[in-house]
């Protein structure tokens, strides 16, 4: 074999691991069926930890499963929804109580009550966009993900 045949044989290998190596960089990407809760747990990370929010965007990975296709897909739409809302509208409301008791004989006793209530207002989640949306087959059912994408205003 001369020097360059080898080279473009050694490229062509390379070529090969590198195609192999992306091929399998995203899991979900080869699936169609989630067998086990390994493969879901797997389709769950690589799906929903691709997409992380920052300053400017806002994530929402929501999943779901029926029977139906269209219910499966509609609940994962509204996961998705419930995410970006309660992150954009949570509000906790919290009252703290504090007694203090005297009591001579053993010193000092207190009591202490804190009530945390989470409120979700009200919000428009107007021009989201859906990044992700694809569905699987799960134990006879359909398991739906959908991700979408809020830019916040600056």
């Amino acid at each position: 074999m001369k020097g360059g045949n080898k080279m473009k044989y050694l490229t062509i290998i390379l070529f090969g691991f590198l195609l192999v190596g992306c091929s399998q960089s995203n899991y979900a990407q080869k699936k169609t069926v989630i067998s086990n809760m390994s493969d879901f747990l797997k389709v769950n990370e690589s799906v929903c930890s691709k997409y992380k929010s920052t300053d400017k965007k806002m994530y929402g990975c929501g999943t779901s499963t029926s029977k139906d296709f269209e219910l499966a897909k509609s609940k994962a739409l509204l996961q998705a929804k419930v995410i970006v809302s309660d992150s954009l509208s949570n509000s906790i409301i919290k009252s703290e109580n504090q007694k203090i008791k005297e009591d001579t004989k053993s010193g000092i006793t207190r009591e202490y009550t804190s009530n945390e209530t989470n409120q979700i207002f009200e919000t428009n989640l107007n021009n989201y966009r859906i990044v992700y949306d694809k569905t699987f087959v799960q134990s006879g059912k359909y398991r739906s993900y959908i991700v979408i994408e809020y830019v916040l205003d600056s």
